[in-house]
């Protein structure tokens, strides 16, 4: 009995660290692509989040460093007055990116519509291929929203011991942001479904 104690609380403590490190193991690649695209995180009166900065000094450090034609910064007005995109956008022009190569996504209120919206912009600059930069901890879910919409892109973010360790609490959000996700594809699959129907 007390041998099946001890392996049930192993087994309870274990799945913590192993949910932790399966999180941040995600194949990251830094890849050259026709855009880079930066998701928004909320901006609270205005202000740009630590992690958000994150997104944007690693979306600015890989396009002065590689060939991108374009960073397109997507997010709605969730938690701001101004959108989340209009608000990267300020940080990005104050670190010398030219406006001429920034593509505004405002619309979107979540992750599944900051990646629709995305496609859009790209089908209309027809662009071919994106590398999506979040955090560390976003990188699983964003994966499984392409994939589910068969939109194809490639992945980065910063990811060292410093980032990660700063990321413990969104980590396991995520748990409840999948859940929440769910939802929303299978409402975007509908309506694709009812627009095809319609044809």
């Amino acid at each position: 009995m007390f041998i099946l104690l001890f392996v049930m609380v192993g087994i309870f403590l274990a799945f913590p660290i192993l949910f932790f490190i399966w999180m941040h193991s995600v194949k990251l690649e830094k890849k050259e692509a026709d855009a880079i695209i930066v998701l928004g995180y909320k901006c609270e009166e205005n202000r740009i989040h630590p992690l958000l900065e994150e997104r944007l000094d690693t979306a600015i450090d890989l396009f002065k460093n590689n060939l991108y034609h374009y960073i397109i910064l997507t997010g709605g007005a969730v938690a701001s007055k101004n959108s989340e995109a209009e608000i990267m956008f300020d940080y990005l022009i104050q670190h010398s990116i030219p406006e001429k190569n920034i593509l505004l996504e405002t619309a979107s209120q979540n992750t599944v519509f900051n990646v629709i919206n995305c496609k859009g912009i790209m089908n209309d600059y027809k662009l071919n291929t994106c590398l999506v930069v979040s955090n560390s901890f976003h990188i699983r879910r964003i994966r499984y929203i392409t994939n589910a919409l068969n939109i194809p892109a490639s992945f980065y973010a910063k990811r060292n011991i410093n980032t990660i360790s700063k990321q413990s609490k969104m980590t396991f959000k995520e748990i409840l942001a999948f859940r929440a996700t769910l939802p929303w594809l299978e409402k975007t699959k509908n309506m694709n479904n009812r627009k095809s129907s319609n044809l």
